[in-house]
């Protein structure tokens, strides 16, 4: 674990007020996340057919699962790095809905940190959606970010957790989306 990380987890994490100690929760509610990106998703029936609209909707739900599953059961268990409420004193942990100040770690094993499946899955989902509707990015890309700023706040991630899952999110939105464009462009030629 780099110094750099832990500066910038320490400057996040204790960047506090009560306005950003009520809406940051929000933004790593996995409930919350999945409802928004649902309802985004419907505004791509503004540019694509019905029938287009369901491929899209396919393709988003199965790379979610995918890029789900492979930070959790694959990219976390290879990288075996710990979060910062197990491994670094003086932070802000949020859990069972209200925060704590952990002057020393807590005794925890296998929570794993690296990278990030909350800003993995957020930011496959924002890229996923933006790059078939450009226009959408306006609320995505700020969407996604939150959810990532939410976690290092909460005391569950590292900076670099979140980068290294806006990364892994970004790639696997990318693989889709082409992949997406082959299946329904072979659609429209039947």
């Amino acid at each position: 674990m780099s110094q750099l990380d832990i500066q910038l987890f320490y400057l996040i994490n204790h960047f506090r007020n009560s306005f950003l100690d009520s809406i940051l929760p929000i933004f790593s509610n996995t409930k919350f996340i999945d409802t928004f990106y649902i309802l985004v998703s419907f505004f791509l029936l503004i540019k694509y057919s019905f029938r287009k609209y369901l491929i899209i909707f396919l393709f988003m739900v199965l790379g979610f699962v995918i890029a789900d599953f492979s930070c959790a059961k694959i990219l976390k268990p290879y990288f075996k790095k710990e979060r910062p409420f197990v491994s670094l004193p003086k932070i802000y942990y949020y859990s069972n809905g209200n925060f704590e100040f952990l002057s020393q770690p807590k005794n925890k094993k296998n929570t794993l940190s690296f990278p990030s499946c909350h800003a993995g899955n957020s930011s496959f989902l924002s890229f996923f959606l933006s790059f078939f509707y450009l226009r959408l990015a306006l609320i995505l890309y700020p969407f996604f970010i939150l959810v990532g700023w939410s976690r290092i706040y909460l005391g569950v991630h590292f900076p670099f957790d979140v980068l290294g899952g806006w990364l892994f999110g970004f790639i696997l939105a990318f693989i889709f989306f082409k992949l997406c464009k082959r299946v329904y462009v072979k659609f429209d030629a039947k």
